[in-house]
């Protein structure tokens, strides 16, 4: 299992990573941000009663943006 500060294993996801129409998803991959620190989200493959973007409403709402 992965903790705080491991390095991800290789991978490409599908993310959420704009609330703009436009560009809302990408693929990303273990390359994608190197260097730098990033939160991922990763839930189960079924359906779930919350949204990509209703985590990012949450996320916003809770920094004051």
């Amino acid at each position: 299992m992965l903790t705080v500060s491991d390095r991800l294993p290789e991978h490409g996801l599908a993310a959420c990573v704009s609330l703009g129409a436009n560009n809302a998803s990408r693929t990303i991959n273990h390359t994608s941000h190197e260097g730098t620190w990033c939160v991922v989200f990763v839930g189960p493959m079924d359906f779930t009663s919350i949204s990509p973007a209703e985590i990012a409403d949450e996320t916003l709402a809770a920094a004051g943006v």
